[in-house]
């Protein structure tokens, strides 16, 4: 095993042994049609079959105090606290919320659908929280509903998102319902943690902790898993413990960090291992499990076996 140092053993951890997952799969909705097997998909853009813990006993809804401080611009959130309001971007707060809050509906109070919508989540006895995009100044609310197009592939509202996952509307909601999956769903074992960022502080040493957590990035060639091109075994989070990669997906770069073309998926994630955020026109990947940053994902590695061109 090589010295845990450099990129690879910040971000990674490599086990020699194979990890036990459903298969490999490559970033859906990216690139050209996907030749490995696919995350299950959804009316709305990419989604995953929802992992639910056991709902509350008493089913409700929280409304958020109007969010304020956001700016037109718009960033990726790489950690669970949330930026003072004053500095606050609709993305980092919206990824925030969604990562803190197990079942959140982003409304508005006029709207038919997402009272309807309300309950529909009211009936399930779940707790929910509520933020009202009405009720924040309209250039923020606007720039929400554009985040929310770009992520669940529609604007509109309401946009509901159980365990980090959207989905979708009211009509989306209406037809879990109907079907019995929305109650099994949201009673079903979470995959995601939630650990606080004193948490982890304690957890990871500060070089790890600037990596993962706060999207920190160390000179190309300087990585003891850059050149590392193990026969057998997997790459894993630096910070969880995920498999996220197993040695067969990992290939050759010129780049200087290491690069995978494949990540794990699982029943037990809902999906891939690896989640993607779009940040800056591109897409960080992030652990699906724990939310830390693992670097980006480009499409420019077009091979027979790599027909997505993916390079992670």
């Amino acid at each position: 095993m090589p010295p845990r140092s450099g990129w690879g053993a910040q971000r990674l951890a490599f086990a020699s042994t194979t990890g036990k997952v459903g298969g490999e799969a490559m970033i859906p909705g990216q690139g050209t049609a996907l030749k490995a097997r696919p995350v299950q998909q959804v009316s709305h853009g990419i989604s995953v079959p929802l992992q639910r813990p056991a709902s509350n006993s008493q089913g409700g809804s929280r409304r958020l105090a109007p969010l304020l401080g956001f700016a037109a611009g718009a960033v990726a959130a790489t950690t669970r606290r949330a930026a003072p309001a004053t500095s606050t971007l609709p993305a980092e707060k919206v990824q925030n919320l969604i990562q803190e809050n197990e079942v959140i509906m982003f409304s508005k109070t006029t709207c038919p659908f997402c009272s309807k919508a309300k309950e529909v989540l009211q009936s399930t006895g779940s707790k929910f929280v509520v933020v009202e995009l009405d009720e924040l100044p309209e250039q923020e609310g606007a720039a929400m509903q554009d985040l929310f197009a770009e992520m669940t592939g529609a604007r509109t509202v309401p946009r509901i998102f159980v365990r980090g996952q959207c989905v979708g509307g009211c009509d989306d909601l209406l037809a879990l319902q109907q079907d019995g999956t929305l109650q099994k769903a949201l009673q079903s074992k979470s995959f995601q943690i939630k650990v606080s960022e004193e948490e982890w502080r304690n957890k990871l040493d500060p070089r790890q902790y600037r990596i993962l957590r706060q999207q920190g990035t160390e000179p190309p060639g300087s990585h003891a898993y850059d050149r590392f091109m193990p026969a057998k075994g997997y790459f894993a989070c630096g910070a969880c413990g995920l498999p996220l990669y197993s040695a067969s997906s990992k290939f050759r770069s010129s780049c200087g960090w290491p690069v995978f073309k494949t990540c794990y998926y699982s029943k037990d994630a809902g999906g891939c291992h690896v989640g993607t955020v779009s940040e800056f026109g591109g897409l960080e990947i992030v652990c699906n499990r724990c939310a830390s940053h693992l670097g980006h994902v480009f499409f420019d590695s077009f091979k027979p076996d790599n027909p997505n061109g993916e390079r992670h």
